[in-house]
């Protein structure tokens, strides 16, 4: 008979403790719907003194009466690798892998409406600047069909539908549908470089990220970011700036010296002379949600990073700003290297350096190599991206890689303010009063002070009560309340997932087709 060993028993059911533990959580929340969990073990009695400080019952507040904050915990991952979301005293905090590889793409001022199922589409030859258009389009399309899920999505060879209409219109940002909100928009004549974060929905990070989302330091778009197009909210729902940790870098490949372009070498990006801003977004891949994260950048002493299709609707809409645009693409832009050399960017023609074998789960493996929409890849007619980018600017597949160790102050304000975070932000008032046992106190006892004569120049007598002048009242730091939303559980992570996990074609078309 064989003989198994206590301790291998023991082994073994802790394992299966553990996993079915882990099953049984509640992974799209991890605080158990408190995100002030932190407090649940507390309350405070009618007989307990710190009444007087934070009330009767589970305290809200601290003894400076300073609001609690929320937190929120989160994860998301492609091909079985994680990033983790967390936000603990209005900070956000993403940290997932180092040198994670990024494409280049670049909006083209346009935003795609597609057909709604049970809309009226446009004539073939429409014209959809034409005025009597303006309401047939507003009636009958959108650029996210929620109710149709995946089947909202149209393929580039899906552009009309069985009748002979308009599948799908592209509209410059000019267009009368968006209300003259980007008629001021300055030229998008920046490329963002991007990867995919987060599965269809992302219901492991949804809790952490509809809060981030919603806080006042939401939204705000750099200089660069708008040059890049990042606050078209109808293409850029939801948009987070983020900061790099003091020690994440961006890496460019400029490739080992004389040999060919299958050596490669990341060198760190000098972000002082190439500049660059980071984000966080939601965007609608296939009409569904997902989260991104993207990177702009540009050099000041060139124009390398800059470029506008010289032809079509959004070009003719920015008239004379067209004088100084580059209107050509630069194939291998220049960045500028902490070494104190500028490299020029060289991509590879394979998906990503982290996907050794994607051809092993029927997902290609091999860089697009063109910009446009993703279409049907790994079918080798797919773009990089999005049908509203330009097909010319290349994707350079993982020329550059980001370290995925980023934060933002969710409130908008940087921890360097001397004002933030004062103590006597919770009392609303420039003068604190403190109140204390009196007496007099740090009188020295120690022999090494007392044998020789020493005394405490700050020994003092402490009233019972003593002022404190702030140099201002600034209110606490707060949150918004983010609204109500439905947690939908798409993809679950598995080791099938991919970097930009969407439906196979064949079967999407089997859901359009229904």
């Amino acid at each position: 008979m064989n003989k198994i060993k206590l301790s291998k028993i023991l082994s073994i059911s802790l394992s299966v403790t553990a996993a079915g533990g882990v099953l049984a959580a509640d992974l799209t929340d991890l605080t158990g719907g408190d995100p002030f969990f932190y407090t649940s073990d507390q309350l405070i009695t009618e007989d307990n003194k710190q009444k007087a400080l934070l009330g009767i019952g589970r305290p809200d507040k601290t003894h400076s009466q300073i609001p609690h904050l929320p937190v929120y915990l989160g994860y998301m991952s492609t091909n079985s690798t994680y990033r983790f979301v967390n936000v603990v005293e209005q900070v956000f905090t993403m940290i997932g892998e180092g040198k994670h590889g990024l494409w280049r793409i670049q909006e083209n001022g346009t935003v795609r409406f597609y057909l709604k199922r049970d809309g009226e589409g446009l004539a073939k030859n429409a014209d959809i600047l034409a005025a009597e258009n303006y309401q047939h389009i507003e009636d009958n399309y959108s650029h996210y069909l929620p109710d149709e899920s995946w089947s909202g999505y149209k393929y580039p060879d899906q552009k009309f539908n069985e009748d002979g209409k308009l599948n799908y219109v592209d509209l410059p940002i000019n267009h009368p549908i968006f209300d003259n909100q980007y008629d001021q928009h300055e030229p998008i004549d920046l490329a963002n470089w991007y990867c995919t974060m987060s599965g269809n929905d992302y219901p492991y990070a949804k809790k952490a990220l509809d809060f981030a989302f919603s806080q006042p330091g939401a939204n705000q778009i750099g200089p660069l970011g708008k040059r890049a197009g990042l606050d078209v909210k109808e293409n850029y729902a939801k948009v987070l700036r983020l900061n790099h940790f003091p020690d994440a870098r961006s890496w460019v490949n400029v490739g080992q010296q004389g040999k060919d372009s299958f050596h490669v070498d990341w060198k760190a990006v000098d972000a002082a002379k190439t500049h660059g801003e980071f984000y966080l977004v939601e965007r609608t891949f296939f009409n569904k949600p997902y989260i991104f994260l993207t990177a702009v950048y540009d050099n000041q002493d060139n124009a390398d990073h800059r470029y506008v299709r010289p032809a079509g609707p959004y070009y003719e809409s920015l008239g004379d700003n067209t004088n100084d645009l580059k209107n050509t693409v630069t194939k291998a832009p220049r960045f500028h290297l902490e070494n104190g050399e500028i490299g020029k960017a060289i991509g590879l023609p394979i998906y990503g350096v982290h996907h050794p074998d994607r051809a092993a789960y029927d997902s290609g493996g091999a860089c697009p190599l063109k910009g446009g929409d993703w279409g049907r890849y790994p079918d080798p007619s797919g773009g990089s991206s999005w049908p509203t980018t330009y097909e010319e600017v290349t994707p350079l597949c993982d020329a550059l890689l980001v370290d995925i160790k980023f934060y933002s102050n969710l409130d908008g304000r940087d921890w360097t303010n001397p004002h933030k975070y004062l103590a006597n932000s919770g009392m609303g008032t420039e003068k604190v009063t403190y109140k204390m046992q009196p007496g007099h106190y740090g009188i020295f006892s120690d022999p090494y002070n007392t044998s020789r004569g020493i005394e405490n120049t700050e020994s003092q007598d402490l009233p019972a009560e003593l002022t404190v002048t702030f140099p201002t009242a600034e209110p606490p730091v707060g949150f918004v309340k983010p609204a109500v939303s439905n947690v939908v559980k798409g993809m679950v992570p598995s080791e099938f997932s991919t970097c930009r996990p969407v439906l196979q074609a064949s079967l999407v078309e089997k859901v359009n087709n229904k």
